[in-house]
Parts: structure tokens; C-alpha cells; sequence
């Protein structure tokens, strides 16, 4: 059963990926967290994580200011956008999954 799950799953995102819908609605919450200001705030966390940090600058790879940035970054996501990209994802699913029966 996990097996097949595990199936389904690479099926629904390889149909995602080939159909457009990833970019497109990539592109859809590109644009809304720009409006909002998000971009901008995880814009400035990054700067104060690299100014706080002890390691020096030479030696602080991006690897290093996304691990420590990444977490922000998701939590202040909107709730709004989130649920409108689950909505969005979950409409995908719906329509893909009656196709991967057969």
C-alpha cells in the first residue's frame, strides 16, 4: 500500500510539473507575495541574519542564511495565500486523480 502511494504521488507531481499548473500557480503566488510586502520582509531578515552573524562574511554561504531564514519565511506566509495555494493544489488532485486509475 505504501508502494502504491508512493506511485501516486510521483504520478500527481510528474502531471503537475507537465501540465504548467506548478509554474502557473508559482507565478500566481510569486505575484501575491510581492503585493503584500513578504518578499521585502524575508529581504530584511536575511540582511540582519548575515549582519548577526559570528561566522565572517567570506565564509557564510547562501546555504547557510536559508537555513537559518527559511523557517520565518514560512511562518509569515498570509494565511490567505497558503490557503489559496492548498485550494489551488487540492483542485489539481481532484482533477488528476481519476485520471491515474487507468
Amino acid at each position: 500500500m505504501a508502494n502504491e502511494t508512493t506511485d501516486i504521488r510521483a504520478e500527481l507531481l510528474r502531471r503537475f510539473i507537465e501540465s504548467g499548473e506548478r509554474e502557473r500557480l508559482q507565478e500566481i503566488l510569486r505575484s501575491k507575495l510581492h503585493a503584500c510586502g513578504w518578499q521585502d520582509h524575508v529581504k530584511h531578515r536575511c540582511q540582519q541574519v548575515i549582519h548577526e552573524n559570528s561566522t565572517p562574511i567570506d565564509r557564510l554561504t547562501v546555504d547557510d542564511v536559508a537555513e537559518e531564514v527559511t523557517p520565518f519565511a514560512r511562518s509569515t506566509v498570509p494565511e490567505d495565500i497558503k490557503a489559496e495555494a492548498l485550494e489551488a493544489i487540492r483542485a489539481f488532485i481532484y482533477r488528476a486523480l481519476p485520471e491515474a486509475d487507468g
